[in-house]
């Protein structure tokens, strides 16, 4: 099997989707499927990008990269890469299916475009893209092409891959009608690194006796880390013994979050490490105490698992696409979004150890039997086959 995935971006910076669709790519070739990911140089740079390249190549993927249009909207906001498009256009029966990962992106469009013409089956993971917040982003660009262009893209794929229920259901709200697969996105215990608990506090000795209440990920409003500050506030009143971790790169969300805090007297208790990766960051999930995503609107939860696996209690707003099955498997807590909630909610379990370690043994189990790369591949080669089969029928 021939596979060709599809991807505006393979940076790091622009989180969940490319590290899914590498670690999605590796599971598949470890399946026996020749994987190939077409992407572009869109947001590359530094040495983290290009170690994690060179992993996924050392795996047996292959990966060609093209260059985009240098103008900012067109080649960083859409994915413009008209060499992509000639590339798709000529070669694209070398292919037996196609996965085309996110919408509203110039690499999307050519890809399923091309698809269509050559009578190539694909099948498209929107990432997000549909939901009710994501429609609000550029709405005018949207509003425009979504009835011309992204509503005929959905309707030829062969399945729409959904990572979650909730992202099916927002989606169904948009009108897509495609058969659709909710798969979730693939975790592979292998890549966290030996790091021994206690080596973040060894390396931040200001943080002896407190306890760390941790947010990692893009610092972008939707994710609300001014509600984690807000909801951080509240708890400071009554305890003097916690630290807030803001972690990741700032897109927007970090100022009101520090606003907030420099208001309360409390700036001394936020600590902003900016982005960590590799040792850095699975030392800051195994030192903290409470993980906290308190996002609008996240399709499936990236950052959610990673905290899963290293036995981090999580606290996630609704909205987030893994809180159902979090909360089925006794793993985290949801709280609606609203600073009192989820203070009296991280306040509840801070005071219960017990019940933080219940929840993070839950949360282990959970990864290792519903989201392992071995699995997912497993379940996603398997749609392929299906596709496929029908598609011969």
């Amino acid at each position: 099997m021939k596979v060709l995935q599809v991807v505006g971006s393979l940076s790091l910076a622009h989180g969940g989707v490319s590290a899914s669709v590498a670690e999605l790519s590796r599971g598949l070739a470890g399946q026996g499927a020749a994987v190939t990911i077409w992407t572009t140089k869109r947001g590359h740079a530094g040495v983290e990008d290009d170690k994690f390249i060179a992993d996924l190549l050392a795996a047996g993927v292959t990966i060609r990269i093209f260059p985009v249009h240098p103008n900012r909207r067109l080649g960083g906001a859409y994915a413009y890469a008209p060499q992509m498009g000639a590339a798709l256009r000529k070669e694209l029966n070398r292919f037996d299916l196609v996965h085309l990962h996110a919408v509203w992106l110039y690499t999307t469009r050519a890809a399923a475009a091309a698809c269509r013409k050559n009578s190539v089956p694909y099948l498209v993971s929107p990432c997000g893209g549909l939901s009710p917040y994501g429609l609000t982003q550029h709405p005018w660009f949207k509003r425009i092409t979504g009835p011309l262009v992204e509503r005929r893209l959905l309707s030829g794929a062969a399945r729409i891959h959904f990572t979650s229920r909730l992202e099916e259901r927002t989606a169904r709200l948009f009108g897509v009608r495609a058969r659709g697969a909710v798969i979730p996105r693939p975790f592979r215990a292998g890549q966290i690194p030996p790091v021994a608990a206690g080596t973040f506090r060894k390396q931040h000795p200001e943080l002896a006796g407190r306890k760390l209440l941790l947010f990692l990920g893009r610092l972008h409003p939707k994710k609300r880390p001014a509600l984690a500050a807000e909801a951080f506030a509240l708890l400071a009143r009554k305890r003097n013994d916690l630290q807030l971790v803001l972690a990741g790169p700032d897109e927007g969300g970090l100022a009101s979050a520090r606003v907030i805090l420099e208001q309360a007297g409390l700036l001394e208790r936020l600590s902003t490490p900016g982005a960590v990766h590799g040792a850095e960051k699975w030392a800051l999930y195994l030192d903290s105490d409470l993980f906290l995503l308190p996002s609008e609107d996240e399709n499936f939860g990236v950052a959610v698992i990673e905290a899963l696996a290293a036995g981090l209690p999580v606290l996630v707003s609704p909205s987030v696409g893994v809180a159902e099955t979090v909360e089925e498997a006794g793993a985290g807590r949801t709280a609606p979004l609203n600073a009192a909630a989820w203070a009296a909610t991280a306040d509840e379990l801070l005071r219960d150890p017990e019940r933080r370690g219940r929840m993070g043994a839950a949360g282990r189990k959970l990864v290792a039997e519903r989201f392992s790369t071995e699995r997912v591949a497993a379940r996603m080669k398997s749609l392929y086959d299906e596709i496929l089969k029908g598609d011969a029928a």
